[in-house]
């Protein structure tokens, strides 16, 4: 939550210190100080309230932005406003953005580490994006009947740039992920440790991942309280282009996507990656006692 709130910080910063700086300029002028002389009448209470409802509102600004936009000139007197003001209010509209998606590199807390699953193996993942920022712990579970039920899970703490509520947060930054391929980045790592322990070669350059049809929301129980918890989850196959001539691949795992938001910007992911040998695959497909043990670590 200390990143969301230091953005929001600044954002009101920006908008306060830009108030007082134009009512020193008209004061030192000899003229009255009008608030609605800035950005129009309403302009600054308007962006006052948007960054108020980037902790409300799920998908936060992506949202936000367009509606404030579309009201604005669908009214009159915001379409006055927008042919006096439009070039002050687009400079204050993009430095709020740029402010906003700034926060987006302070650095995101520890991620979720359960006690149960001993010492991550690895705790930086160098193939990850720069933006946004994140944290990530890698483990390999290795059967203890040394059969092939392998999985690698990553537990990550991720910035959520766009918005600050907690409402809509895991489902907004895994649709966006999907949008501009971000999870396949991180990916990389993974696929490197699976192929290490499997009899299949994995090329970690030659992957794709292709969603399964499958719920967008999955109940977990928690494995110490017992609690539900209803968690974003999405559910991938895992495709090799090296070991087919078809283009989409041929399947050699699954990956398992479960988020969940927390309040200023952040959310916890755990990722797990099987491969088909793995009986999870059929039996247990959300991972129940892996998540369970994950959140009960929270």
């Amino acid at each position: 939550m200390f990143g969301g709130v230091i953005t929001t910080l600044s954002l009101f910063g920006l908008i306060i210190g830009l108030t007082l700086y134009q009512k020193k300029k008209t004061e030192s002028e000899g003229q009255d100080f009008d608030k609605d002389n800035i950005l129009g009448e309403y302009g600054i209470e308007t962006l006052l309230i948007s960054i108020f409802l980037l902790w409300i509102v799920p998908w936060g600004i992506i949202i936000i932005l367009p509606v404030v936009l579309l009201i604005s000139l669908i009214s009159p007197a915001g379409r006055h406003s927008w042919k006096q003001f439009s070039r002050t209010r687009i400079y204050v509209v993009l430095s709020l953005c740029m402010i906003l998606f700034a926060g987006g590199f302070i650095p995101a807390p520890e991620p979720i580490s359960p006690s149960e699953w001993g010492e991550p193996l690895l705790k930086e993942n160098p193939n990850a994006p720069i933006f946004p920022s994140g944290n990530q712990y890698t483990w390999v579970m290795l059967p203890s009947d040394g059969g092939l039920n392998v999985e690698v899970v990553q537990s990550m703490k991720l910035r959520v740039p766009h918005q600050f509520s907690q409402f809509g947060s895991g489902s907004s930054s895994l649709d966006l992920a999907d949008i501009f391929n971000m999870e396949q980045s991180r990916l990389k790592q993974a696929v490197e440790l699976l192929d290490e322990q499997i009899v299949l070669s994995l090329d970690s350059e030659e992957m794709k991942l292709v969603e399964i049809i499958a719920a967008d929301k999955h109940t977990y129980v928690d494995s110490g309280s017992g609690d539900e918890y209803n968690l974003d989850v999405r559910l991938y196959e895992l495709r090799s282009l090296t070991l087919s001539s078809d283009v989409d691949g041929f399947k050699v795992g699954e990956v398992l996507c479960a988020a969940s938001g927390t309040w200023g910007g952040e959310i916890d992911m755990l990722v797990v990656v099987r491969p088909i040998s793995h009986t999870g695959i059929q039996q247990d497909r959300f991972a129940e006692s892996l998540v369970s043990q994950w959140i009960s670590s929270k």
